[in-house]
């Protein structure tokens, strides 16, 4: 019978037929790396394997604790009961030493402040150089969007926590669903190279953050609220990725001469991006805006000299006493030429009730004009019917040679007959 487990010395060495192999015969490092390579719960399962393997789990670098898996019938109550009392007990046991990563996962509200203040104090304590604390609510109505935030009080993460009297050390912040009050005397962030701010309320100015992040690689701003613009007067001269997406912004300013992607997506709104000489790619996708196709070639001189572009471009076209009147802005020409353009890729969605009666793929032409480099163009049409007032009958469109041949499959197997 084949017997599974532990490695034997009979295995590793035919010589020996009596003594068998011990864990902890490995070197210290080695078993390190092994416990680092388990998941939290399967380290510390390793203690009734391994006698002296029980303080070593204790050490596990990465204390990542998730309240969403698995699913259980418990209610809410009971669930984040059980989750901070398992939070609390493996931070009393573990030593706070080498700890690498720690995050949360759990959908906690203020009154757990208390709780969440003696986890983030551990994490500092341990000096764990990437902390996310992800405070996220299945109630829908904790979050109204642009009109900010309801009745339900956020956590306020500590910022002031991150700062050490030995020097920073943190390198990657991920905050969802808290709130932060940011000012010029923050401290702790100059070793910070990932910064992602995800649905957080921000009391203050954001440019006092970013100021003490000097050491900036990748940002990524999604939907949070308290900001109007996103004018950064000070430059960001390591930022190579950044990322802006449904912020309700008047405008966007920033200073980044080493930024080499550059993602945004939201309302068409005026974007600079003074020094960005190294821009190598762009992402650009605007929500319901007629001119946003227009906006992308001709209003944002600063992605100009992109290699690659992705963009999208939500249209509207509607029917007025029986004539079809577009939208659309019809473009005057492109005002900045995108010389280095190599690959596109465009997706183009219009909402109209007569297929093939909308300007936008005719823009589009228009529009490539200012690349005469270009040698991969990846288009996506997408034409939904509205009726009336709705939008909830879509078809793809098949583009030809000729143009393009959007039609509902029964429109087109009518035709074919």
């Amino acid at each position: 019978m084949e017997r599974h487990g532990i490695a034997s010395d009979d295995a590793l060495n035919p010589s020996s037929s009596s003594s068998s192999f011990n864990m902890s015969d490995l070197p210290e490092d080695i078993q390190t790396i092994i416990l680092s390579l388990l998941p939290l719960k399967e380290a510390a399962r390793t203690s009734l394997v391994s006698r002296s393997w029980r303080l070593d789990w204790r050490q596990h670098p990465n204390l990542c604790f998730d309240a969403t898996k698995p699913r259980s019938k418990d209610k809410d109550c009971v669930k984040r009961a059980k989750f901070i009392e398992a939070v609390n007990s493996v931070i009393q046991q573990h030593s706070g030493r080498g700890l690498n990563k720690f995050r949360i996962r759990c959908g906690l509200r203020e009154e757990s402040s208390d709780h969440i203040d003696g986890w983030i104090r551990f994490a500092t304590a341990a000096k764990a150089k990437t902390i996310g604390i992800n405070l996220w609510s299945s109630r829908k109505h904790k979050y109204t969007g642009v009109f900010g935030w309801s009745r339900w009080s956020l956590y306020r993460f500590p910022l002031d926590a991150l700062g050490a009297p030995d020097g920073p050390f943190i390198q990657s912040l991920f905050l969802s669903n808290v709130s932060i009050e940011p000012h010029l005397d923050t401290c702790g962030l100059t070793k910070l190279k990932r910064l992602v701010l995800h649905s957080v309320q921000i009391v203050g100015d954001i440019a006092d953050l970013l100021l003490n992040c000097s050491s900036l690689e990748d940002l990524k701003l999604i939907a949070c609220s308290g900001v109007t613009a996103l004018n950064i007067p000070h430059q960001l001269n390591k930022l190579r990725h950044m990322l802006i997406s449904h912020m309700y912004v008047q405008m966007i300013c920033f200073h980044v001469t080493g930024l080499a992607h550059f993602e945004y997506k939201g309302n068409v709104i005026p974007i600079v991006l003074h020094g960005c000489s190294k821009l190598e790619k762009a992402s650009v996708k605007f929500k319901q805006d007629d001119e946003a196709l227009d906006h992308t070639f001709t209003a944002i001189p600063s992605i100009s000299g992109v290699k690659e572009l992705n963009m999208r471009a939500d249209m509207n076209a509607y029917v007025y006493y029986g004539d079809w009147v577009s939208q659309v802005h019809t473009a005057t020409g492109p005002t900045h030429m995108f010389m280095n353009l190599r690959l596109l890729t465009c997706e183009i969605r219009i909402c109209t009730p007569v297929p093939n009666s909308h300007s936008g793929l005719l823009q589009l032409a228009h529009c490539l004009n200012s690349a005469p480099q270009l040698e991969t163009l990846q288009l996506h049409m997408l034409y939904a019917a509205v009726p009336t007032h709705r939008c909830d009958v879509c078809w793809a469109g098949e583009v030809t040679g000729e143009g393009a041949s959007c039609m509902r499959p029964s429109e087109a197997s009518g035709r074919s007959t």
